[in-house]
């Protein structure tokens, strides 16, 4: 049975602006920091500033939104004014939403001013819909923010009640949704104010003076909009509810009796939120790449340790060590403490199950699985710095193999084929180490086209004893940067008296470059 929350923040920009999340409820003078003296955030517009939002003294000034500055001024000349916010205030609704998700995984911003939370199944583990609303609604003045909370079987029913019904939180099931719905005004079905003042103006001000009208006549004077609102509101038809991260069917949450501070405490829940969430994983074949550990504070944000594997795995105990590994980076900002955490699969793929050996340690690997020992590295030196070579299509050595980050999901690559195709199928092979850049070197050729009968590399001269070449390779001339060189190599393979093997390549050809070929060495052989 589905059963939506919708919390309303009716002073949303002047109290996230004074008292924001986080903060304690001091007082002042028996009041809250925001109600102590007339306080009004303005706009500017074509016809000067405006207000758009104001405290509760300035209410009891008679002030309201829409009035101009100057004449609230001229009333309270001591007036507070602020400039409002409007996009710092959507963004702090988005996290506002991201931290209820410590009791519903979907929830939304609902803007200007509210959030709304899909709360199907969640409601049993806070001991039922009123005692969710309830402590919902304490968190939310302890963070000094004025709530209304309405539930209903409905998205729109929800947002209606919580915003035009007389009681601050209330619950309406689905056989007293109407009669709940009948006494609101007809603004309270998300219409626009054109469409409100058109139907105010025919006598029609309720929710309950639409309902059991001709659908017909409605519908062609103000749209199907306004009737399809309705039903929406009643639950004649269905309303997506669009949340701000989708479902995830792999999740594990905890919340804890007291808040936690300890790196101790937290490695405690680690522990116990990854074996859930690999248990979850193993009775449904898949593996995790990507999860993410979320940390609810409790002054209303979260603290968020993402990690990526280069594998899929369910390794629980791999799993919290490398989140464990991390803890550092959150080690001064718990706060007042964390009171629940959540461990969620961003990212799965199908993983086999695995024939264990009798005594196998969980962190023991098997032969040739180096994949633990990535992520630790990846963990602590950051995906771009532990990279694996990759194929790519182009016979210059160094863009025939390209770094790739390690977390990138492996394809399988045949280098055997590829190595067959940028040596255009013949077997002069080379080397698997190749300089960066390739460094210049000093020769003696014995013929003009042949390999060097001497050469100086680094101040060590070295007498060829033996060659082979040359692999002739043709510069890419469709994709070679400005300043790049756009001659003919000639590689040849070299070993000198000592047995050393070099790859050596001539860049230029006699005869047909106006400058003289210059040698550089490329790499050495094992």
């Amino acid at each position: 049975m589905t059963r939506f929350l919708s919390v309303f923040l009716p002073r949303w920009p002047i109290e996230r602006r004074v008292t924001r999340p986080g903060d304690t409820a001091s007082t002042m003078h028996g009041r809250k920091p925001h109600e102590a003296e007339p306080l009004v955030l303005v706009t500017t517009t074509d016809n000067g500033q405006r207000i758009t939002a104001l405290n509760p003294a300035a209410e009891a000034l008679g002030f309201s939104p829409g009035m101009a500055l100057a004449d609230a001024r001229a009333i309270h000349p001591a007036l507070r004014v602020a400039h409002a916010d409007l996009p710092g205030d959507e963004r702090a609704l988005i996290r506002l939403a991201l931290w209820c998700q410590c009791f519903s995984p979907l929830t939304r911003p609902d803007f200007p001013d509210g959030v709304s939370l899909d709360i199907a199944g969640c409601a049993h583990l806070f001991g039922g819909e009123t005692a969710l609303m309830e402590m919902l609604a304490a968190k939310l003045g302890r963070f000094g923010l004025t709530a209304r909370l309405a539930l209903a079987p409905t998205i729109g029913g929800a947002w209606a009640l919580a915003r035009h019904a007389s009681d601050a939180r209330l619950a309406v099931a689905r056989p007293a949704l109407a009669e709940r719905m009948a006494p609101l005004p007809v603004c309270a079905l998300r219409l626009e104010e054109s469409t409100v003042k058109a139907l105010e103006k025919l006598g029609l001000k309720r929710v309950g003076d639409l309902i059991g009208k001709p659908r017909a006549p409605l519908a062609s004077r103000f749209g199907p909009l306004a009737l399809r609102r309705l039903d929406e509101a009643l639950g004649h038809e269905d309303e997506s509810f669009r949340p701000l991260n989708p479902p995830h069917l792999h999740a594990a949450q905890c919340r804890f009796a007291e808040p936690i501070v300890t790196q101790e405490a937290i490695g405690i829940a680690i522990d116990r939120l990854s074996r859930d969430l690999c248990t979850m994983l193993e009775k449904a074949g898949k593996g995790a790449r990507r999860v993410e550990l979320r940390l609810f504070r409790v002054d209303g944000w979260f603290e968020a340790l993402p990690l990526a594997t280069s594998t899929a795995t369910r390794n629980a105990a791999h799993l919290a060590r490398l989140l464990g590994e991390r803890l550092d980076r959150i080690e001064d900002r718990a706060g007042f403490g964390f009171e629940a955490a959540s461990l969620t699969a961003f990212s799965v793929e199908t993983l086999a199950m695995r024939q264990e050996d009798l005594g196998d340690d969980a962190l023991t690997t098997r032969d040739g699985d180096i994949a633990p020992l990535l992520d630790r590295l990846v963990n602590r030196f950051g995906a771009r710095n532990v990279t694996r070579a990759e194929p790519h299509a182009s016979f210059l050595p160094e863009r025939a193999a390209r770094a790739v980050s390690v977390l990138k999901p492996a394809q399988g690559h045949d280098w055997q084929a590829h190595a067959r195709c940028i040596q255009d199928g013949a077997a002069f092979a080379r080397p698997l180490f190749l300089f960066a850049v390739p460094e210049p070197v000093t020769t003696l050729a014995g013929v003009p086209d042949g390999p060097p009968t001497r050469f100086e590399w680094r101040r060590v001269a070295h007498r060829v004893t033996r060659a082979e070449g040359p692999e002739r390779i043709a510069p890419e001339w469709w994709r070679a940067p400005l300043g790049a060189s756009r001659k003919t190599r000639d590689y040849f393979r070299i070993e000198d008296e000592a047995g050393r093997r070099f790859w050596l390549f001539r860049d230029g050809l006699y005869e047909r470059d106006e400058e003289t070929p210059r040698w550089f060495i490329h790499g050495v052989f094992a």
